[in-house]
């Protein structure tokens, strides 16, 4: 793994996932331990829930939001990152609290099914049934169906923007707008980013590629594709307003990135931040300085977003 200028807050992050079918299991075990030893800070009412999916499989929902009362609050619906194959890390649990108090929203994220056991679509279609859930008890939940965000990071970022063409062309009420944070989005691996880093510390050119394999290697070409690949789609009308962020050293840059115009050529009030001195997964060092600042431009974004409703 050849050096990258990274910035100082992450040059500790030089660790990479290890996408081996023997270690998953224990990988997902270790993860889900290390996400529930997280503590959401006093004032976050907390509960969890099961849902009916869309083959009768249950899928767990976590609600968490500030103590707001009865008040109709906006609803940001998580989907978190993890190649397809983990579930939600540590970070995640710390950005569900400081998004439900930033926004003075409630956060539902979803645990999906994960590859290679369930590869695509089951993990999209479990959060199209949390999505449709979501809608179905706004009022119970106190939510503003008119103000529901779709969040998703890495691969979460592909069930998110997956999930807003399914929505569109399922003809369900769109999201408000969907964020999607240094997204997976194309399946083709071909980009100039995707070429230029092979290597980069948590995440590169190299383990996208064995992802993918992981997901969908039994996908054929084929229009319903493009939900599981998103740049691959040939309409992107109808989508909502949205947020795009990516970091400078990660191969998953340039297809964000492409994303993006694709959305702007057709219209979408789309916001594109390029962070500068970052890799993928730099959350993991929650405490920085640097961090702190880029999760709390993003609930700007989003707090700007539901006030203008």
């Amino acid at each position: 793994m050849k050096p990258y200028p990274v910035h100082k807050d992450f040059s500790k992050l030089h660790f990479t996932v290890p996408l081996y079918s023997p270690v998953l299991p224990i990988l997902q075990r270790i993860t889900r331990l290390h996400y529930r030893l997280q503590q959401l800070p006093e004032g976050i009412d907390y509960h969890e829930t099961t849902i009916v999916g869309h083959d009768g499989y249950p899928v767990p929902l976590e609600i968490c939001s500030p103590a707001l009362g009865n008040f109709m609050t906006p609803c940001i619906f998580l989907i978190h990152g993890g190649a397809f194959v983990l579930p939600a890390a540590a970070h995640h649990k710390h950005l569900m609290a400081d998004y439900a108090v930033g926004c003075s929203a409630h956060v539902i994220l979803v645990d999906y099914r994960l590859a290679p056991q369930y590869p695509y679509p089951y993990g999209l279609e479990d959060c199209f049934s949390a999505y449709n859930w979501i809608l179905e008890h706004a009022d119970e939940l106190h939510i503003d169906a008119r103000k529901i965000a779709i969040c998703g990071d890495s691969a979460g970022g592909a069930l998110a923007a997956g999930l807003t063409h399914l929505i569109r062309d399922r003809q369900l009420p769109a999201p408000q707008f969907c964020m999607l944070i240094y997204p997976v989005l194309d399946a083709r691996c071909n980009t100039n980013s995707m070429k230029q880093f092979p290597d980069t510390p948590i995440w590169n050119a190299k383990l996208n590629k064995k992802m993918w394999k992981l997901y969908a290697s039994h996908v054929q070409k084929s229009p319903v594709s493009s939900y599981m690949s998103p740049n691959e789609a040939s309409a992107f009308h109808g989508l909502p307003a949205g947020y795009i962020e990516v970091n400078e050293y990660d191969c998953l840059r340039d297809e964000a990135i492409e994303y993006y115009h694709k959305l702007k050529n057709q219209g979408i009030d789309i916001k594109l931040v390029q962070t500068k001195g970052t890799i993928h997964g730099f959350e993991m060092n929650y405490e920085s300085v640097y961090t702190q600042q880029l999760i709390n431009k993003r609930i700007e974004y989003m707090k700007t977003q539901f006030a203008a409703v």
